[in-house]
């Protein structure tokens, strides 16, 4: 009965892996990138005002119910939008930039063009929601 070998539980030490784990922690804490929020000031047409005054210099930016978009009415590919708002801005602070949104536009599309005219340097972005462009 008593000549059986006594059997020892073999005792294991969590320390190291609690070690390992807060140093993963940290290595995750260090390495993660967290988004950088930009402000882009948008203004939109109170509801007495439906357009801007006319001495303003204004980039319009035409997103049509087709899909298509245009910048100062000429029709411009996706890929060109930013190339084409710089272009049409020309390195001037003092222009704004308005996003006029057919009905039916995709709000992609939007968010495409708010995109374009940060990028391209615009300070003043104004939007509006137009039935139909009328050249």
């Amino acid at each position: 009965m008593f000549d059986e070998p006594i059997r020892r539980r073999a005792n294991f030490s969590l320390t190291p892996l609690i070690d390992v784990v807060f140093q993963l922690l940290i290595f995750f804490l260090l390495t993660t990138t967290f988004s950088h929020s930009q402000m882009l000031t948008v203004s939109t047409p109170a509801p007495s005002q439906s357009e801007l005054p006319q001495d303003a210099n204004v980039v319009e930016i035409w997103l049509m119910g087709d899909g298509s978009t245009r910048v100062a009415e000429k029709p411009v590919t996706s890929e060109h939008l930013g190339e084409a708002v710089k272009q049409a801005l020309g390195g001037r602070k003092d222009m704004t930039v308005s996003i006029l949104a057919e009905t039916g536009s995709r709000t992609q599309a939007f968010v495409a063009a708010v995109e374009a005219a940060r990028l391209a340097g615009a300070t003043n972005v104004a939007t509006a929601r137009v039935d139909k462009f009328a050249p």
